[in-house]
């Protein structure tokens, strides 16, 4: 071997090794790479049990498997020639090993680059041990000892919500607080039970939760509750997609109760009752976010575009064309409305929606009047935008990608460092082994 090899290899770190009897194997059609190293005598070798320094007798010899990656290649073989030597006080004890920690078999560059693999949330621990030919628990148990990432400090604005994650082996869902300043996933919970987020929160330094300002959610009651016991300094700000979002359901079963009433249409080969069944969709969509290209609907035989469409389906019922109506018009007072004018345009709605003609809008006049303070509160403005949960969803997409790749997880920590560990660009991975602790044997 020469030095350019060696510095391929990414072994210049090694200053020791005996290029004469060292070598380099390559089989292409195994795609096995093995390296034959072996090193030369070191001029600070002692003796770990009696501390002599003097020139040891060569006992034998051992040949060490260790695996390692370069920054092409993720899988190398080292076989390590080492030295086994007699000392004076008749103890024996080997040349030491350069390359990994003790009783561990793959190097510190494999060990990073496996977690850097890590950082891509479409892999889960069973891609990145295919990958780099180690087994799925040596993946984990790298991770675990690298990876432990505490919780980060609370921010003026705070956005919790859940994640669904039944199928891990704890909680039915997962608690997650979130910082839209900075990106980042501030701590992930097991669970989202009242007495537990009162005792975790309550852990946190007062004066740290007293500069929270604003509190942002969906529209779960026991967060509300949590908020007001927790955060005495924080306005409480309701999510404007959940509230949407409920509007749209309740919306949306008026629609399904004008399509039955309508049914009879069906035996009729209706163009209407034809539409409301292919483009029902279209009703639920903003209007803003239809189209205006026209496309030929070859049913009806004739061109139109997604406000024709609309216009059309409801056409034929006044109820689902007020109840239409007064969807979007919450949705231009959630586009247009200010912290100034959010309070008396929302308490018209309301009186609206409680004096629609739909039972439906009725629950969603209920669910208005219980979340009024909160939707007046989400207008506020920090650096520019509304208080809004948008940035969490997008976390909790990630999330749910993770969890699915993985097929769930029965180890929450492990859940917990790989979603703060891909999620948070800062975060980093530990220069010493985490501690484990012994499992007591009774």
């Amino acid at each position: 071997m020469d030095k350019e090899s060696i510095s391929r290899l990414c072994l210049d770190f090694i200053k020791n090794i005996d290029l004469n009897k060292s070598d380099e194997l390559y089989d292409p059609s195994t795609n096995n790479h093995i390296i034959k190293l072996k090193l030369n005598k070191g001029e600070d070798l002692y003796c770990p049990y009696c501390g002599l320094i003097t020139n040891f007798k060569v006992r034998s010899s051992i040949t060490q498997i260790i695996n390692h990656s370069s920054i092409l290649e993720n899988n190398i073989t080292i076989h390590l020639t080492r030295r086994v030597f007699l000392c004076e006080c008749g103890r024996t004890f080997k040349e030491p090993n350069p390359f990994t920690e003790s009783k561990r078999k793959n190097t510190l560059q494999k060990e990073i680059k496996i977690l850097k693999a890590l950082k891509d949330i479409n892999k889960s621990f069973s891609d990145v041990a295919k990958e780099f030919n180690v087994s799925v628990t040596t993946v984990q148990n790298i991770f675990d000892a690298k990876v432990d990432i505490k919780r980060q400090k609370l921010t003026e604005v705070l956005c919790v919500d859940e994640v669904y994650s039944k199928h891990c082996g704890f909680h039915k869902y997962c608690f997650i607080t979130y910082s839209p300043q900075l990106d980042k996933i501030l701590d992930v919970l097991p669970s989202r039970n009242k007495e537990d987020l009162c005792n975790y929160f309550g852990n946190i330094p007062l004066d740290e939760r007293n500069n929270v300002k604003y509190f942002s959610m969906d529209l779960y009651d026991v967060y509300r509750q949590v908020a007001k016991l927790c955060f005495p300094n924080a306005l409480i700000c309701a999510d404007h997609f959940h509230v949407i979002k409920n509007l749209g359901d309740f919306f949306n079963s008026i629609r399904i109760r004008v399509m039955k009433k309508y049914e009879h249409l069906k035996w009729q080969n209706d163009n209407w009752y034809w539409l409301y069944k292919k483009y029902w969709k279209k009703l639920l969509k903003d209007p803003s976010k239809l189209g205006y290209k026209k496309f030929k609907v070859n049913r009806a035989g004739m061109y139109l575009d997604d406000h024709q469409i609309v216009n059309y389906m409801l056409s034929i019922d006044d109820e689902l064309k007020d109840a239409y109506e007064l969807l979007n018009e919450y949705r231009n007072f959630n586009s247009c409305a200010n912290i100034n004018n959010a309070e008396e345009w929302l308490d018209k709605l309301i009186i609206k929606f409680h004096n629609s003609r739909s039972d439906e809008f009725y629950k969603a006049y209920k669910l208005l009047k219980n979340w009024r303070q909160e939707i007046i509160n989400s207008f506020h403005r920090v650096n520019g935008h509304v208080i809004s949960n948008g940035g969490m969803e997008r976390a909790n997409r990630d999330v749910k990608t993770i969890i699915r790749h993985a097929y769930g997880f029965t180890n929450f920590p492990r859940l917990r460092n790989r979603i703060m560990y891909v999620k948070n660009d800062d975060a980093t991975i530990l220069y010493y082994r985490k501690e484990t602790q012994k499992k007591k044997v009774c």
